[in-house]
């Protein structure tokens, strides 16, 4: 079974000066995020696998495919990395 992506409820994603950021007000963690990251964060509702993230990209943006499964996948890893994400 593939995990399931779901966002860890204190984290936040704003935009500050045109800038995406996600950030922990309770322990101050601070990730700035490129528009692709934002968009695989708010994907992480916890119904989504990576792979059901990925398609839902690809089909999006195709002239974006081929680096869309390395977007993914480095955001999922930062996020798991500071405890954004948990997986179900």
């Amino acid at each position: 079974m593939m995990n399931r992506y779901r966002r860890v409820t204190d984290f936040r994603l704003e935009e500050i000066d045109g800038e995406l950021v996600l950030f922990d007000p309770g322990s101050a963690a601070i990730l700035y995020c490129n528009p692709t990251a934002g968009m695989i964060w708010r994907l992480c509702d916890g119904s989504r696998t990576r792979d059901d993230i990925v398609n839902m990209l690809s089909e999006a943006y195709p002239e974006s495919a081929e680096s869309i499964n390395t977007d993914v996948d480095e955001a999922l890893a930062l996020y798991l990395k500071y405890n954004a994400l948990a997986t179900a």
